[in-house]
């Protein structure tokens, strides 16, 4: 990957300067500290570093010397300007450097790209590492929610990112099927099955009143609650699954309690636990909590859910895991640093355990542009099943993973049913069909085994190839930063250079060298472009 390779001579540079480079905190700075990245900008360059700006002062021999970050980025250029794939180095603004790639480098990477193949963009960090990522984890007393069913996407999203790094990955589901929101869901469903009004039920909407009816003759409210859930959990199943989510483990929060797992996991931090008002509460008075207290035990004796969580985090933790990564609704942010507490009382290290907060999902309606809010127990929500059966799964995850998922979403259900260049999956996957077409028609099987990709000199097709080559950074930079979001506008940006490649270079036709080369890299491309959408969970057709 050649932006490694320009940090690593970034560092080795620094090295042979008998250089200690130190951030403003006072620490040395190592090789993975140096930050090397696309410009946005070809007119300053390929590729740019900000490591003379993170620079406070290094030590040369037994001296102190301090220098400005123009200066020091002007030292640091003057050695690696001979490096053999720069074709020139200039020092802008304050002090970055940015790079400029000699173009037969770029145009090598067609070549490895094409022997690579669907593993273009994997990469090994994760070499004998485990990850676990949970995700979905809806309320189980209604449908799946379109607000919910948004962590789906992205939870399954990221998993795939991290296999592609080389982590064995578990994919992991907590079924909340026991609590006083259970109960009151059996009394709604119990009461409408003897014929009171829905109305006048704590839960609402017609899927109580479908509960109701698939479930008549049983003998109270609770054997009611028990067995919606059951049917309710099994139709959250079937959407995950047709969302394209498979989940390796589910874990019923009532088998944590039947199996004394919770009990256990409380023993293990007993000693942050003391009993106030009849009840016991978790109070570990650390950088977490501060001396805030959550209770673990109600005053009835009754586990909270708070209390199963530990026990499941518990469970996480003792396959030792190298990752451990929860994918939450922004409105359970509080419940993280309790977990971050819990994880460390219990004796782990916090440092593995991740959080990713979503927020929540608005659908508009173009006639009224009225925004519907969810809520279950008003029966005011859109379902999973809805959108999946109006736009179809692949517009239904990429208009979820086109959203860094820290921002709201207004859903645009018109523009997600569009077949046109206008709705953006649509769009991305017609770059991968157009390939798909010129293959067909060119009649060329296979790549031959010299092709002269020095050919490639068009900006249409440089650009094209350092599109292309953006995959195995991006794969690493989500490995790290858990940004899956990423991904869509790469995609998108991906396609957008194959659509200018192809409306302004001639493939078929073209001289017999040129078109052997433009088809190596259009080949390339649609490498790249399958496996990006393969991360993503989305289809690559090859007609449309």
């Amino acid at each position: 990957m050649l932006r490694e390779k320009i940090r690593n001579d970034i560092a080795k540079t620094i090295d042979n300067l008998h250089l200690t480079l130190r951030l403003r905190s006072g620490r040395a700075i190592n090789k993975d500290q140096i930050e090397v990245t696309r410009t946005a900008d070809p007119r300053f360059g390929d590729f740019a570093t900000n490591v003379a700006l993170r620079l406070t002062s290094f030590a040369q021999g037994r001296g102190a010397v301090k220098q400005s970050p123009l200066e020091f980025a002007k030292v640091l250029t003057d050695s690696l300007k001979d490096l053999p794939y720069v074709e020139k180095l200039e020092v802008a603004g304050p002090g970055f450097i940015n790079f400029f790639i000699k173009p037969e480098v770029w145009q090598k990477e067609v070549t490895d790209v094409l022997k690579t193949g669907e593993k273009y963009g994997s990469n090994q960090i994760g070499k004998g590492k485990k990850a676990r990522v949970e995700f979905v984890s809806a309320n189980p007393t209604g449908p799946l929610h379109f607000g919910n069913a948004r962590g789906g996407p992205i939870g399954d999203a990221l998993a795939s990112v991290l296999e592609f790094c080389g982590y064995k990955v578990v994919r992991e589901y907590v079924h909340n099927d026991i609590g006083g929101q259970v109960d009151k869901l059996g009394e709604s469903v119990f009461n409408v099955a003897a014929g009171a009004n829905l109305a006048d039920q704590q839960y609402k909407g017609q899927y109580v009143r479908d509960l109701a009816n698939k479930i008549k003759g049983v003998k109270d409210a609770k054997e009611a609650g028990e067995k919606a859930v059951d049917l309710l959990f099994a139709g959250i199943k079937k959407d995950c699954l047709d969302m394209g989510i498979k989940f390796a483990e589910f874990y019923p929060e009532s088998q944590f309690m039947a199996s004394g797992a919770t009990k256990r996991a409380l023993f293990k931090i007993k000693r942050f636990l003391k009993e106030k008002d009849r009840a016991v509460w978790f109070a570990p008075s650390d950088e977490f909590l501060g001396d805030r207290e959550t209770v673990v035990i109600k005053s009835d004796g009754n586990y909270t859910y708070f209390a199963n969580d530990i026990a499941y985090h518990n469970l996480k933790f003792e396959s030792d895991p190298d990752l451990v990564i929860d994918i939450f609704g922004a409105n359970h942010h509080g419940h993280v640093p309790r977990l971050q507490a819990a994880i460390k009382a219990l004796g782990y290290d916090v440092s593995r355990f991740h959080v990713v907060l979503y927020q929540w999902v608005r659908f508009i309606n173009l006639e009224t542009l009225e925004k519907v809010m969810m809520s279950k127990r008003l029966g005011t929500f859109v379902t999973a099943r809805e959108v999946l059966d109006g736009v179809g799964r692949d517009a239904l995850r990429f208009f979820i993973l086109m959203h860094d998922p820290s921002s709201h979403i207004d859903f645009d259900l018109s523009l997600a049913m569009r077949k046109t260049k206008e709705n953006p999956v649509y769009y991305v996957q017609y770059a991968h069909a157009r390939i798909s077409s010129i293959l067909a028609k060119s009649k060329v099987k296979s790549q031959k085994s010299k092709v002269d990709y020095s050919l490639l000199t068009t900006n249409y097709e440089l650009d094209l190839i350092k599109q292309i080559t953006r995959l195995p950074e991006l794969v690493e930079d989500i490995a790290q930063s858990f940004a899956v979001h990423r991904l869509t506008a790469y995609a998108t940006d991906l396609a957008d250079s194959f659509h200018r490649f192809y409306e302004n270079c001639r493939v078929i036709g073209e001289k017999e060298d040129l078109q052997e080369a433009r088809l190596g890299l259009i080949m390339a491309t649609k490498i790249v472009l399958a496996n990006t959408l393969k991360l993503l969970g989305i289809a690559a057709p090859e007609k449309m």
